[in-house]
């Protein structure tokens, strides 16, 4: 008797993958990597779609957490600039940290970079071209869509928490039309940008589905659309091309056979095991450690943001 095609393919299917067999290593190696772009893929959905925070609007905590005050923006740089004006500080500690898709400190405005008077800063996105003003500080950001936290620390004396939300509240992120707006209020100066505001930015992505098993591959690579790529992340990426994961584009599953398909979802659930077995052990920079601390803290403060 044959053993139809359907049969053999199901039959192959339900054998166990080797540990060892490539493709399930390169699924392994690409879950652990695509972990922190997917966790910040979930974050941004929950707290832009869910929690119906604005994109490019700071969103202002008023009760301190480990004497620190915090505020946040999903930010849009698709289109303009944003700028980020800050008050000075006189003496105290704060932290304006923008995070990359792999939720890395790509750039920080601090005490320790900027001193208690921070320059005004203008955000911009990796493919923006165009004047910047002479009193600002230009921060080109690597992708599009970036996270920005602001940490100012606070004692426990109520008053000095007063202080800091103050301070907090006078922390400006404005687009051009705004940041327009309020000099001509403030200075009566007009700046070089147009007077009709364009469409608020909108958030298009698809639901998060973390039951599916391919979720973590479609959910990562998503969250690297429009992104410049870093030497060594670029590196990484080009290794998992033949897995058909490429930034902005979903998982291509078609593209293998079910036995396949079942030696990757092998290969994924190893790099969980990993995660959570190795990871918080793991060094600092190592991609275990990344992925576990984007699993489990990705709301914690960075070394970065912290006193």
């Amino acid at each position: 008797m044959t053993l139809g095609r359907r049969a053999l393919l199901a039959s192959l299917a339900a054998l166990p993958a080797r540990a060892d067999s490539p493709l399930r290593v390169l699924a392994r190696q690409a879950a652990i990597h695509l972990t922190p772009p997917c966790e910040m893929y979930r974050r941004r959905h929950r707290d832009v779609v869910e929690r119906g925070e604005r994109l490019n609007r700071l969103v202002r905590q008023l009760s301190p957490e480990a004497r620190l005050l915090s505020a946040w923006a999903w930010l849009d740089l698709s289109g303009e600039p944003l700028f980020l004006l800050l008050p000075r500080m006189e003496g105290r500690f704060y932290s304006a940290v923008l995070l990359d898709p792999f939720a890395r400190a790509f750039e920080q405005v601090s005490n320790r970079t900027a001193g208690d008077a921070p320059p005004p800063c203008m955000i911009v996105g990796p493919t923006w071209k165009g004047d910047v003003p002479r009193e600002v500080a230009p921060i080109q950001a690597p992708a599009p869509s970036m996270w920005l936290r602001l940490r100012i620390a606070v004692t426990d004396d109520d008053e000095d928490i007063d202080v800091a939300r103050g301070l907090q509240a006078r922390t400006l992120l404005e687009t051009p039309d705004q940041r327009n707006e309020r000099r001509i209020l403030e200075m009566r100066e007009l700046m070089r940008f147009r007077t009709i505001a364009p469409p608020e930015p909108v958030a298009d992505w698809p639901e998060p589905r973390p039951a599916e098993r391919f979720a973590l591959f479609d959910e990562g690579v998503a969250m690297l659309a429009g992104y410049a790529l870093p030497e060594s992340d670029r590196q990484m990426v080009d290794t998992l091309a033949s897995l058909r994961l490429r930034p902005g584009r979903r998982f291509d599953a078609r593209a293998f056979d079910e036995a396949d398909r079942a030696t990757i979802v092998a290969g994924i659930a190893d790099a969980e095991s990993a995660i959570r077995d190795n990871g918080p052990r793991a060094p600092v920079n190592d991609p275990l450690h990344r992925a576990w601390t984007a699993r489990t803290a990705l709301s914690a403060p960075t070394d970065a943001e912290k006193p």
